[in-house]
C-alpha cells in the first residue's frame, strides 16, 4: 500500500509535468512487493496500481489505454516472477548463513574440547623430571585454546592490540608491560599464529627475562610497515640475559608460526634484555 501511495504521487507529479507514461511510477511499488511480500503481495500491488490508473487518471478508456494496461500487467508479471527468484535465493542464503554459524558453533565447541582434552592427558602423562615439559605443553595448548576463542568470537574484528591484552593480561597489572602504538585488524590464521608467538615470548621473559621478579619491564611497540604488521618487543631487566646456546623448541615453534602468516623474527640479546622485532602479514 505504501509503495502505490508513493508511486501515486510520482504519477500526479508526471501529470503536472505534462508526461504521458501511464504506469511509469508504479513499476517500482510491484518490484517492493514482490521482494518484500511475495507473489500475493506483488499481485495485489499490480493490481491495485492499474486500478489506480484507470479509475484516478483516465478519463475515457480507449484501445491505447487497453494497450497500456496489457503492457503493464505483461511487464508486472514478469517483474514479480524475477522478485519471486530473487526473493528466494536471498530466503536461501539466509538459511545457509544460519546453518553455517551453527556448524562453526559446534566445530568451536568440539575443538576447544579436543585441546583440554589433549592438556588433561599431557599433564596426567608426564611426571617427575617431565612434568615441567608437560606443563608446558599444556600451557601452549591453553594458548591455542584461547586463540581459536578469539578468532571464532563474535568480534566481527580482532585487533592486534585485543590479542596482546589477552596474551599480556596476567602481567599488566604490575605496570611493568605497556603496549604503544596504533593498532590493526588481524586475519583468523594471524590471530591463532600470533597467540603462540607472544604466548612463547612472555612464558620466556618470566622464566629468564624482565618479568622474573621485581624492577623488570617489558615494552611493546605496535608498528606498519609498507601494509604489513611490525611489533617491537623490548624487555628491560635488572639482571643481564645470556643468549641461549643452542635454537629450542620454544623458538623453532615462533619462526614456524610466524613462516605461517608470511612473517619473520629478529632477537638480539642485549645485557639489559631481549629486542625482538616481529614483522607479519596481518591479513591472513
Amino acid at each position: 500500500m505504501l509503495a502505490v501511495a508513493i508511486s501515486t504521487a510520482g504519477r500526479i507529479g508526471l501529470d503536472y509535468a505534462g508526461a504521458t507514461l501511464p504506469y511509469a511510477t508504479f513499476y517500482p511499488a510491484v518490484v517492493f512487493a514482490a521482494l518484500l511480500g511475495g507473489i500475493p503481495a506483488a499481485i495485489f500491488a499490480a493490481w491495485l496500481s492499474a486500478t489506480v490508473v484507470l479509475v484516478g487518471f483516465t478519463d475515457r478508456p480507449d484501445h491505447a489505454e487497453a494497450i497500456n494496461l496489457v503492457g503493464f500487467l505483461s511487464t508486472a508479471a514478469l517483474i514479480i516472477w524475477l522478485g519471486h527468484l530473487c526473493r528466494g535465493a536471498l530466503m536461501e542464503l539466509k538459511r545457509s548463513e544460519h546453518a553455517r554459524e551453527l556448524l562453526l558453533g559446534e566445530l568451536r565447541h568440539r575443538v576447544n574440547n579436543q585441546l583440554a582434552l589433549f592438556q588433561a592427558i599431557v599433564r596426567s602423562s608426564l611426571s617427575g623430571e617431565d612434568r615441567a615439559k608437560g606443563e608446558a605443553i599444556a600451557l601452549r595448548l591453553d594458548a591455542v585454546a584461547r586463540a581459536n576463542s578469539l578468532a571464532w568470537s563474535d568480534h566481527r574484528l580482532m585487533t592486534l592490540r585485543m590479542l596482546l591484552d589477552v596474551e599480556l593480561q596476567p602481567y599488566r597489572a604490575s605496570g611493568a608491560v605497556t603496549v604503544d602504538g596504533p593498532d590493526m585488524p588481524l586475519g583468523p590464521e594471524a590471530v591463532r599464529n600470533l597467540a603462540l608467538v607472544f604466548h612463547e615470548l612472555a612464558t620466556n621473559a618470566v622464566k629468564y627475562g624482565a618479568l622474573r621478579g621485581q624492577g623488570g619491564r617489558l615494552e611493546v611497540q605496535i608498528a606498519q610497515e609498507g601494509g604489513r604488521g611490525s611489533v617491537a618487543w623490548r624487555e628491560l631487566g635488572p639482571h643481564p640475559i645470556e643468549p641461549p646456546g643452542k635454537e629450542g623448541f620454544g623458538t623453532r615453534m615462533i619462526r614456524a608460526s610466524l613462516a605461517a602468516i608470511g612473517g619473520s623474527i629478529e632477537q638480539d640479546y642485549r645485557d639489559e634484555g631481549l629486542v625482538c622485532r616481529i614483522r607479519f602479514d596481518a591479513a591472513m
